[in-house]
């Protein structure tokens, strides 16, 4: 089977036979085609394998450039001028070239444990039928209506 070589210089092939090895120029303009490398040599690929991480990055860098847009949003409907307003974009967010990296920037300290306790409801709501009172706020959000008239 034939195979062939495109040059990146004159754009015409070179033949290639894999038995003989990879040719060191091009045939018709004698353009190298690359460093002799050592076997042991490190090479790194290009870390974007796939469209997937290409489409996140692309909506972190929309969600960037909308942040943006609301702030002459709000600055026109406040009338301030945009410097003061600047704390409402978006610019901190991380690119993920590596697979399974996140760009949202890691919460402050302070929130670091906001939703642990989220599996913890049924635990908790238990002690909504009973204590000193009793399903209050369904019976609060009843008053309420009857003296609304909503309900």
């Amino acid at each position: 089977m034939a195979y062939s070589i495109r040059c990146m210089s004159c754009h015409k092939k070179t033949p290639w036979d894999p038995s003989k090895g990879y040719p060191k120029e091009c045939a018709e303009c004698g353009f190298d085609f690359g460093p002799d490398r050592e076997d042991d040599d490190v090479v790194m690929p290009f870390v974007r394998s796939s469209g997937i991480s290409k489409a996140h990055d692309q909506v972190f860098r929309q969600i960037e450039t909308a942040s943006e847009q609301r702030v002459q949003q709000a600055a026109e409907m406040t009338g301030m001028p945009t410097a003061d307003l600047s704390h409402l974009k978006i610019t901190d967010l991380r690119p993920t070239m590596i697979p399974g990296s996140i760009a949202a920037p890691p919460l402050p300290a302070h929130l670091q444990n906001v939703g642990r306790f989220q599996g913890m409801g049924n635990e908790w709501a238990g002690a909504v039928k009973s204590g000193p009172e009793p399903n209050a706020g369904a019976r609060t959000m009843l008053r309420m209506q009857r003296i609304t008239g909503r309900g």
